[in-house]
C-alpha cells in the first residue's frame, strides 16, 4: 500500500548482548514447547498432556508459537544486517555509517521512468493530490527509495540465509491442516460470474482448490475481501470451487435475516445473486430492504416472502453451517479454510495466492487437525 510521509524504515538493533540472551530465551521456550508429551495440568492426579490441550485449539495455539518464530527472526534479521555493515566498515576502512550510505547509495536507483508512473498511478491519492507539484515529486522519489532499501535489505538477509551466514535455529511451527467436513448445504461457485455454479474444468474432489469460508453479511472486514475473492475466482477458474458458510455474529442484528434472505434465495437458484447484493448494500439491511433485493434480483415474490415469513429451514442450515465454523475453532469472520489451511480475517490477494500457489506446487502439508 502506499503510504506518504510513513517511509520503511529497517530499526537496526545495538545492544547485541541483550538480544542474543533474548533470542536464547526464546530458543529454549520454543524447545521445550514442542515436548507436547509433557502434562500440561492435572485433575485428582490424572494429567492432560500438553499436546491434548494443543488439540483443543490448534488454531490459537498455532498463532501464538508463529508470533514467537516471527519476533525471534526479526531479531536475527536485524542483528545480521547490523553484522552486515559492521563488515563493510572494515572492508572500506569508514565508519558503519559511512559504509552502509556507500553501500545505499551505489544500490539503489530511482528511474524518472519509476517516478513518472509512480505519480501517475498515486496521483490521486489524497495526500498526494492536495500538494504542489515539487513536492509531489520529492515525496514520491522518497517513497521509491525507501521501497529500494527495503528491497535491499531483503535482498541482503536473503544472501546471509543462502551463504549460512545467518542461521535460524529455532523451527518454524507446523501449519495445521484442518479436516473441514463436507456440508450437503455448501452452495458452489466455479467462477468469478455470479452465474459460476455449475463445475467449470473440476467438479467435487477433483477440484484441485476448495475454498470453505466462513462470513456474514453485516460484516464490515468481509465486505473488504470480495475483489479479491473474485479475483481468485478468476485466476484459477477451472481449478477452484468456492463455498460460504454462515456464521452471524450475535452484535450484528441484520446479519441473521440477511442471511435467511441469502438462503431464501438459494431456494430459487440465485444464491450468489443476493450474496453479491447484500454486500453491495450492507448497510441497507432491514426488513424492507431485503424484499426489495429479492425483486431487483428476479425472485418469484410470494415463494421468497412465505421463505422469510417460515424461516424453520433456512434457520436450520445457517445453524448447521455456524456449529461447523465452531467446530473448527472460527470465533470471528472472515475465516477461510484453503484445503483445510486456515487463513483469517480481510487476507489481500497475494496471502489467497500464496497458499493456493503451494497447494498447487504439491507442498507437503505438515500435520492435520
Amino acid at each position: 500500500m502506499f503510504s506518504l510521509n510513513k517511509p520503511l524504515r529497517v530499526r537496526i538493533l545495538r545492544h547485541s548482548a541483550s538480544l542474543l540472551c533474548l533470542v536464547a530465551g526464546f530458543t529454549a521456550s520454543v524447545a521445550k514447547a514442542e515436548d507436547r508429551s509433557q502434562p500440561a495440568f492435572k485433575i485428582a492426579g490424572k494429567a492432560t498432556s500438553l499436546d491434548d490441550v494443543y488439540k483443543q485449539d490448534q488454531a490459537a495455539f498455532y498463532d501464538l508459537d508463529k508470533k514467537r518464530f516471527e519476533i525471534v527472526e526479526k531479531v536475527a534479521k536485524e542483528q545480521y544486517l547490523e553484522y552486515f555493515w559492521q563488515q563493510k566498515a572494515k572492508e572500506a576502512g569508514k565508519s558503519v555509517a559511512d559504509a552502509r550510505k556507500a553501500y545505499e547509495d551505489k544500490n539503489i536507483k530511482v528511474s524518472e521512468k519509476e517516478v513518472k508512473e509512480t505519480l501517475e498511478k498515486f496521483k490521486d491519492h489524497p495526500s498526494l493530490a492536495k500538494l504542489d507539484k515539487k513536492e509531489q515529486d520529492r515525496q514520491v522519489r522518497d517513497y521509491l527509495v525507501e521501497r529500494g532499501r527495503r528491497d535491499l535489505f531483503d535482498g541482503i538477509i536473503e544472501a546471509g540465509l543462502k551463504k549460512g551466514d545467518l542461521v535460524i535455529a529455532v523451527a518454524e511451527p507446523e501449519e495445521p491442516i484442518f479436516q473441514v467436513p463436507s456440508n450437503p448445504d455448501d452452495i458452489m461457485r466455479y467462477g468469478p460470474e455470479l452465474s459460476d455454479t455449475k463445475p467449470i474444468g473440476c467438479k467435487g474432489d477433483d477440484c484441485a482448490i476448495t475454498v470453505i469460508e466462513y462470513s456474514e453479511f453485516q460484516c464490515p472486514f468481509c465486505s473488504r475481501v470480495q475483489p479479491d475473492a473474485k479475483r481468485i475466482l478468476a485466476e484459477f477458474k477451472g481449478k477452484i470451487r468456492w463455498a460460504v458458510r454462515d456464521f452471524p455474529l450475535s452484535f450484528h442484528d441484520r446479519a441473521r435475516p440477511a442471511a435467511i434472505a441469502a438462503k431464501c434465495a438459494a431456494e430459487q437458484g440465485k444464491y450468489w445473486n443476493m450474496y453479491a447484493t447484500l454486500f453491495d448494500n450492507q448497510r441497507s439491511l432491514s426488513d424492507g430492504d431485503l424484499k426489495s433485493y429479492g425483486d431487483k434480483i428476479g425472485l418469484d415474490k410470494a415463494k421468497f416472502e412465505k421463505c422469510q415469513a417460515n424461516p424453520a429451514s433456512a434457520e436450520a442450515k445457517i445453524d448447521r453451517n455456524f456449529q461447523t465454523g465452531v467446530a473448527l475453532g472460527v470465533t470471528g469472520t472472515p475465516a477461510f479454510f484453503i484445503n483445510g489451511r486456515r487463513l483469517s480475517g480481510a487476507m489481500p490477494y497475494s496471502e489467497f495466492k500464496r497458499v493456493i500457489d503451494d497447494e498447487l506446487s504439491g507442498k507437503k502439508k505438515k500435520s492435520k487437525s
